[in-house]
């Protein structure tokens, strides 16, 4: 539910939710329209990666916000974790060999930076902190574990894995299933790290 200070403009959460929404929507459109294939054919590649996932849970969980929809403490805060890893993983490992030109650029800025701070500050912001954090853990750790199901089936189905640590045909089944669990227990920890330094920032006000 977000919650704001009283001497707000209550449509203030909402109007930034769209305009968070619409950016995402747009670079997920114009992505589409950068590859080598139709665009059915770059959107089925694009949602290969967690990112792409990741872009299009914020359009459109921003885009109920913005409509006025109450949307869970849990879904919000698995949200953020998620945004937060993409931004932290291709700040530290991936943007050093990553060079994006033209619209490809603009795109990824818009997927690995404005989005995930967007949406962070929007939460820090505006959504009222959990009574507890534990609960929360549960669905903070959906988003990784959905989409190590999804990384089996594409791979099951085309051979194709978008991280090596997904890789089942070189891992084995015990580690890509170790390999999943730690992932998910990762973002459990980073989520509920979110939300405590969420819930000390507003104790603060």
């Amino acid at each position: 539910m977000i919650t704001i200070a009283p001497s707000q403009d209550p449509m203030q959460p909402r109007v930034l939710a769209g305009i968070v929404a619409l950016t995402a929507f747009g670079a997920l459109a114009v992505q589409t329209t950068l590859g080598d294939g139709s665009v059915p054919e770059n959107a089925a590649g694009l949602a290969r990666f967690f990112t792409i996932w990741s872009n299009i849970g914020t359009a459109v969980v921003m885009a109920l916000a913005a409509s006025g929809r109450a949307i869970p403490r849990g879904v919000l805060a698995a949200l953020v974790t998620a945004l937060t890893v993409v931004a932290v993983v291709y700040w530290t490992l991936l943007a050093t060999d990553h060079h994006p030109v033209g619209l490809d650029r603009y795109t990824n800025q818009v997927f690995h930076t404005i989005v995930p701070v967007a949406v962070l500050v929007w939460w820090f912001r505006f959504v009222e902190p959990a009574p507890a954090i534990l609960p929360m853990v549960p669905a903070i750790m959906v988003p990784p574990l959905a989409y190590g199901a999804f990384a089996y089936l594409l791979g099951e189905f085309t051979g194709f894995y978008a991280y090596f640590f997904l890789d089942l045909p070189r891992m084995g089944w015990v580690n890509f299933l170790i390999s999943n669990a730690l992932l998910a227990a990762f973002f459990g920890m980073l989520g509920a790290t979110l939300v405590a330094i969420k819930r000390a920032i507003w104790r603060g006000r």
